[in-house]
């Protein structure tokens, strides 16, 4: 237990003190499957566990402490299957052999008191009630109930997603088809998604497929945005803010015979981008190094379609990312909903008369989300209705759900 909480300990430290992104942290690290369960639940349940342990320790100690804090806390909480004693003791020792003996006497009487349950939370009605009882900042709960009601809002904050991952498959190499008989032959579990892709677990078969550019991991409102856009019939596409690659590649899937640019504003990310057209075999897509907040006047009336996926404040992935609310909080959406105005007058210049724009967010809340949309009709932009398996008047507003991560999509026509 002792190594688990240890590698648990330094993986949050990066996290909480360099506000490296989770999914980072674990790139190139073999960590343990208790270690990661330790991480993402601790991560997950952070208002909560922050509310009990500001009851029980009057100082707040210095941040290695305060981790592991987090890490027993949670462990003795959410883990039923290691004794609360093993628990207490095993951080005792990390405390210790993080040189930080002196706390070992402060961590042992925390955790003592959480083992046996000698704290409160909030009751029923109280105002902080919802945001500890589900763990999520109480601005984030205010404002889902503000904007889609306190039922909705406790639906989204109760649906825990899935383990599955969604599959793409690349339709220059296979078919959905063709994926699924494999993974029948392999008597391997699936299940088809709205969006023509497919719902499994990561096996060493979905990673074999995956390396050789049969299948993609893309969300299904990912998938949903580019189907939105609907490409076809030798034109010029234009992906804005294309980084890691997923929707231009798709993109040009779905339109063979067109031509994307994949735009990014950073080189390093841009260079994912090719890695990504490369595993996927998609020669059509020319990444180009590309500011979006900033006109590109040999882009000027040059494009059939134009996709906005713009930078937003993420809120909608919190599932599966939950330290967005490390990251970035309510000020953020304010701060980005600024640059995405930017970005869309820009891409208005971009449109050929005639063309087709589509903007999307992988966030809530309206500020980044339904007021753009707006926006863009105040640019001369004219809403359209969606070519997409679901009732729309050219936007829609996607809540966290099952395998839907949140998102926001608008189409428009120039």
């Amino acid at each position: 237990m002792k190594e688990h909480i240890l590698a648990a300990c330094k993986l949050l430290s990066e996290i909480y003190t360099d506000r490296t992104y989770a999914d980072r942290v674990f790139d190139g690290e073999n960590a343990s499957a208790l270690s990661v369960r330790l991480v993402f639940g601790v991560l997950e349940r952070d208002t909560e566990i922050s509310f009990i342990l500001a009851q029980l320790a009057e100082k707040q100690p210095q941040k290695p402490v305060r981790i592991l804090l987090k890490v027993g806390a949670y462990a003795l909480l959410y883990l039923d299957n290691v004794p609360d004693y093993a628990i207490v003791s095993e951080c005792v020792e990390v405390v210790r052999s993080m040189g930080k003996g002196g706390a070992s006497g402060f961590v042992n009487a925390v955790l003592k008191r959480i083992a046996a349950r000698r704290f409160s939370l909030p009751e029923p009605g109280a105002p902080d009630y919802l945001s500890v009882h589900y763990s999520k900042p109480e601005w984030f709960v205010d404002r889902l109930i503000a904007e889609f009601g306190e039922a909705r809002a406790k639906a989204v904050l109760e649906d825990k997603g899935g383990d599955d991952v969604h599959l793409r498959v690349n339709s220059r190499i296979s078919s959905a088809e063709a994926v699924i008989k494999l993974l029948r032959a392999h008597a391997q579990e699936y299940m088809p998604s709205a969006v023509g892709g497919i719902l499994t677990r990561v096996t060493p078969l979905v990673k074999s497929l995956f390396a050789e550019g049969v299948v993609t991991y893309q969300s299904p409102s990912s998938v949903l945005a580019v189907q939105a856009l609907s490409p076809g019939g030798k034109t010029e596409i234009l992906d804005l803010c294309s980084a890691p690659g997923g929707k231009a590649v798709y993109a040009s899937e779905l339109a063979p015979g067109d031509r994307v640019t994949a735009c990014d504003v950073h080189p390093h990310r841009l260079e994912l981008v090719r890695k990504y057209c490369s595993r996927m075999r998609a020669d059509n897509v020319t990444p180009v190094l590309s500011d979006a907040t900033v006109f590109e006047p040999r882009f000027e009336g040059r494009f059939d379609f134009v996709m906005a996926d713009v930078p937003c404040s993420c809120f909608g992935t919190f599932r599966k990312h939950p330290d967005v609310f490390l990251q970035r909080g309510e000020d953020a959406i304010k701060q980005l909903s600024a640059v995405q105005k930017k970005i869309l007058q820009n891409a208005v210049r971009y449109l050929k008369d005639g063309g087709v724009l589509v903007y999307s967010t992988c966030t809530l809340f309206r500020e980044e989300n339904s007021d753009n949309a707006e926006f863009a009709r105040k640019l001369g932009l004219v809403p359209e209705k969606m070519p997409i398996p679901f009732e729309n008047d050219g936007t829609l507003q996607i809540l966290p759900r099952g395998e839907w991560d949140g998102f926001f999509i608008a189409r428009f026509r120039k």
